[in-house]
């Protein structure tokens, strides 16, 4: 098959330095400088050819690439076919990776059914640079989960916000089964918040999480901006120790140019920067 992640001499190498030539401009070009309106060739709006691709595909990816507090760099493709009901995590995707500016590019594990992840720790390769861009791509011929997309496009691309993230508690429960509420700055950043049991490390809490392959919709819902999150009685349900721990990220999605057109239109991917955790105590 035709690999698209690394087509030699493409408009998107020379644009992130991996050819000195221009070469001709592809049909569907997903690079962030497009963006910018230096060159055509990207989506046009939800009546165009490539959007109505998107509406209609059924590989739904959602990627993530953070910076922990203290420096650590994770990676993660999330990969669903909306193809079948109901829906299913994708295991048969082919070199799934993760592409840097400087032309490293890290694989990607498939270490749980759907998700294809890497670390810094296991490869140092993989490091944050604000204001660099990254580019996710994997190459994906089953046609049973993506129709008639099979052997297309599958690339997004996405730029490392420069901000420092920080994270702090605007109301702390005041006993076992209170409300509480978290914030966070950047404001205009999405906040992905984890909170974990500190004595056994389970997690108790996601605001964006896909353990189980059902994608409606709902899950980009519960990623919010500006700053705030309030928390149900539900959450710190029991007296005890917790850790809240918060990401503040950027996100293209469904018809945004940086985005393939084989990429359906709950795709979504994210990048940003964590703060430093912080450990609660919640009382009887």
């Amino acid at each position: 098959m035709q690999t698209h992640c690394n087509a030699p001499g493409s408009l998107e190498e020379r644009i992130l330095g991996m050819d000195p030539k221009l070469s001709t401009i592809a049909k569907r070009i997903v690079i962030a400088v497009v963006a910018l309106g230096l060159f055509p060739g990207a989506k046009q709006g939800c009546g165009s050819e490539e959007a109505n691709e998107t509406l209609l595909s059924p590989v739904q990816a959602v990627t993530t690439l953070l910076e922990t507090a203290d420096g650590q760099v994770t990676a993660e493709l999330v990969l669903i076919s909306t193809n079948v009901n109901p829906h299913q995590f994708v295991d048969t995707a082919v070199n799934p990776k993760v592409r840097m500016a400087n032309g490293a590019e890290v694989p990607l594990q498939l270490t749980t059914p759907g998700h294809y992840t890497a670390s810094s720790i296991d490869n140092p390769a993989l490091i944050y640079v604000p204001g660099a861009t990254y580019q996710f791509c994997f190459e994906l011929d089953d046609v049973s989960a993506a129709d008639q997309v099979a052997g297309g496009n599958f690339t997004a691309v996405m730029t490392a916000p420069s901000e420092e993230v920080s994270s702090f508690m605007i109301k702390v429960p005041a006993f076992a089964g209170d409300t509480a509420e978290i914030g966070w700055t950047p404001l205009a950043r999405y906040g992905i918040v984890s909170i974990f049991n500190s004595a056994t490390g389970v997690l108790v809490y996601k605001n964006f999480d896909f353990t189980d392959a059902h994608f409606d919709g709902s899950k980009w819902a519960r990623l919010k901006s500006g700053g705030t999150l309030a928390l149900g009685v539900d959450v710190f349900a029991t007296p005890g120790e917790y850790t809240v721990g918060v990401c503040a990220v950027d996100k293209v999605s469904d018809w945004d140019i940086e985005v393939s057109a084989e990429l359906g239109v709950l795709s979504g991917f994210l990048i940003g920067r964590c703060a430093a955790d912080i450990p609660i105590s919640v009382p009887q």
